[in-house]
């Protein structure tokens, strides 16, 4: 399972008929077999890449599908018992459940149950209680938003912790052991001089400026749990743009040169200007020229169309932003990147940025975007919770999270698809960020990977401070 991050753009190249012929039909034990006849065949050095790589997707997607659909519906009636076999297409057409074919049988992702009920609940409950009402979360949020409007912005100081525990199959007491930990990145809205590594379990070196991260390296031991406790300021600036007038200056007007190509430009694997992304885009543009409605109506669309869902884990995903466009439902960090991609190819200055949701009662992983309109400078985009907004008919919450975020954010990652520091030598879990941490022995044999460790964070403390520009 060696994947360096040079290798990634070779997603791009085209699969023999007869290795996507078992994969697309899910048997994926046939399409191993026959991956591993062709690459005793003479092949082109990019042939072989992708066939490497097809390979770790292959052995992967056995392990993550793992409920069939009688245990997907199963595990719903515990919570809904008026569930019938009928609701899995019933959630499918919804758009919100993703599952692949094993063998030609649907199979689905082991975080399919929790999906349907966070997007579902109300309608499954109302299946048993015709007579159910739905919350109504068209006012939620309101409050925060509103108090960075009156002050301007919001400030939090947070205390985290985060742990690895490995699972006892993967202990290999006494040898090297690597950890990368998620860290604070210092950044606009993190002032470097207020982050500040508390504790550790084991020595810990502070690396990387882009994938900011908490690195260990010591022998590994029997049971052990490794953590890291720091502590950081988030503040969240209000930019009004509801007077927005256009001002015909180019979006990007301001950044460096090395800038402004880097940003509006291709980044493979993902960030590709297809035909697919190039016609959507045309057709989101119509006839728009002001990069501020434009860069709206690209968020406006991703509201509007794509629908909340869990997905596989990136590293089993070709090509994110078309997967989205096509199927029409994503997560935080594949709407954020649809979003990156689509300005980019309108040609307004995008880029990632991601970590966690923090909030004082709960922390999890989360993505956004930011994006570079003059004289405004970088602003931020939020996709997933403008969707939610939409879908709640909360106007405030959907119009916010276009230019502006709030205070309940961890940044540990400011680009996407970088290495870590040092490089993790195996593949990574996921090679475009860093928000659950890596492993692996220092042997350059043993990877630490999907189901050989658990990781955990909780916030210790949060606590508001005055708002100060």
């Amino acid at each position: 399972m060696y994947l360096p991050m040079k290798d990634l753009p070779f997603l791009t190249v085209s699969l023999p008929e007869e290795i996507k012929m078992y994969h697309y039909s899910g048997d994926f034990e046939n399409e191993i077999a026959v991956i591993d006849r062709w690459l005793k065949k003479d092949l082109p050095m990019s042939q072989c890449k992708r066939l490497e790589i097809q390979r770790i997707f292959a052995e992967q997607l056995l392990d993550d599908y793992s409920l069939s659909e009688e245990q997907f519906v199963s595990a719903l009636r515990e919570r809904y018992p008026a569930a019938t076999a009928s609701i899995v297409d019933e959630l499918i057409v919804k758009g919100n459940l993703d599952f692949i074919l094993k063998k030609g049988v649907r199979h689905f992702q082991y975080q399919a149950v929790t999906n349907a009920c966070n997007r579902h609940g109300d309608y499954m409950t109302a299946l048993g209680d015709p007579n159910h009402t739905p919350a109504d979360n068209s006012q939620s949020g309101h409050e925060t938003i509103e108090a960075m409007k009156a002050e301007g912005g919001l400030s939090y100081r947070y205390e985290v912790e985060e742990w690895i525990k490995l699972k006892p199959h993967a202990e290999r007491p006494g040898e090297l052991l690597r950890l990368w930990f998620p860290y604070p990145v210092a950044c606009d809205t993190q002032p470097a001089e207020e982050i500040t590594l508390i504790s550790s379990s084991h020595p810990v070196q502070i690396t990387g400026d882009v994938h900011r991260t908490a690195f260990m390296e010591m022998p590994c031991e029997a049971d052990a749990t490794y953590s890291v406790r720091f502590s950081f300021v988030q503040k969240a600036k209000y930019i009004d743009l509801s007077k927005h007038n256009p001002t015909g200056i180019p979006a990007g007007m301001g950044l460096s040169a090395e800038d402004l190509e880097a940003y509006t430009s291709e980044q493979y694997p993902h960030i590709r200007f297809t035909p697919t992304v190039l016609a959507l885009a045309n057709e989101i543009k119509g006839d728009e020229t002001d990069p501020l409605r434009l860069a709206k109506r690209v968020y406006d669309w991703i509201c509007d169309n794509v629908r909340y869902s869990y997905v596989r884990d990136y590293l089993l995903i070709e090509n994110i932003p078309e997967f989205v466009m096509v199927n029409r439902y994503g997560d935080c960090g594949t709407m954020a990147l649809t979003f990156i991609t689509l300005c980019r190819a309108l040609g307004i200055p995008a880029k990632w940025q991601s970590g966690s949701s923090c909030r004082p009662d709960g922390i999890g992983s989360h993505d956004w975007c930011m994006f570079h309109i003059a004289p405004y400078g970088w602003l931020y985009c939020d996709p997933s919770y403008g969707e939610g907004a939409a879908r709640n008919n909360n106007t405030v919450r959907r119009e916010h999270y276009f230019g502006n975020l709030d205070p309940f954010r961890l940044v540990a990652s400011n680009e996407f698809q970088q290495p870590l520091t040092p490089d993790k030598k195996l593949c990574r879990m996921d090679p475009y960020d860093n928000q659950s941490g890596e492993a692996e022995y220092a042997d350059g044999v043993h990877n630490i990977f999907f189901g050989d460790r658990t990781h955990g964070r909780w916030v210790v403390k949060a606590e508001k401070l005055p708002y100060q520009t």
